[in-house]
C-alpha cells in the first residue's frame, strides 16, 4: 500500500521542520483496517524521520525510542512489531510545536479537518482509536459523520494512564468492528 502526500496542515502562522505528510500504513493494515489518530506531531526529528510513516520506521527499526509508542503496543497485548504492522497511524495535527508541552491550537485542529476527511475516505477504516480527549472535539465528529466505528480514549501520555484503560478503549474499538 502507498503512502499519501497531503499538505500539511500547520493552520497557524508558527514556523517549524518541513513535516511530510506520510501516515504509517502497517502491512496489514487491510486485514484490520484500524486508523489509530494521534494528536499532533511536535519537535524537528530531521530530515531522516520527518513523516509518522518515516519515524515509525524508525522506532520499529530500534534506530528510535519512544515509550509512547511502546505503550501502545503493550497496553494492546501485542507485540510492538505484530501492532504497529497492524495499523494506520497519523496524528491529526501534522505540527504543533517545536517540544512537547506546546500545545495544538483550535486554529490547527479546525485546519486538520479536511487532511482527516480525505484520509477516511481513501483508506476506508472500518475503527478509529481516538487518542486524545481535546483532539476528539475536532476528529469525533469527522468520524461519525463518515459512519465509521471509533473510541476516544485518553491520550497514551496523560499523566497516571494505567496500560489496562488505555488497552480496554482499544478493546472496545475492535469488539465495535467485529
Amino acid at each position: 500500500m502507498f503512502n499519501d502526500h497531503f499538505p500539511c496542515t500547520h493552520g497557524d502562522k508558527m514556523q517549524g521542520p518541513q513535516i511530510a505528510d506520510k501516515p504509517w500504513i502497517g502491512k496489514s493494515y487491510e486485514q484490520t483496517r484500524i486508523l489509530v489518530l494521534g494528536e499532533s506531531w511536535y519537535g524537528d526529528w530531521g530530515s531522516d524521520y520527518n513523516s509518522d510513516s518515516s519515524y515509525v520506521a524508525g522506532y520499529l527499526a530500534g534506530a528510535i525510542r519512544d515509550s509512547m509508542y511502546s505503550k501502545m503496543a503493550n497496553a494492546c497485548g501485542a507485540e510492538r512489531q505484530a501492532y504497529w504492522e497492524s495499523i494506520l497511524f497519523t496524528n491529526f495535527v501534522t505540527w504543533a510545536g517545536n517540544k512537547r508541552t506546546d500545545r495544538p491550537t483550535r486554529v490547527m485542529y479546525e485546519a486538520a479537518v479536511p487532511r482527516l476527511e480525505r484520509l477516511l475516505q481513501i483508506h476506508m477504516p472500518r475503527g478509529v482509536w481516538i487518542l486524545g480527549k481535546e483532539q476528539s472535539e475536532f476528529s469525533a465528529p469527522v468520524v461519525r459523520q463518515a459512519g465509521i466505528a471509533f473510541e476516544v480514549s485518553f491520550h497514551p501520555t496523560s499523566y497516571g494512564l494505567r496500560n489496562q484503560v488505555l488497552g480496554e478503549s482499544w478493546h472496545r474499538l475492535t469488539a465495535k468492528i467485529t
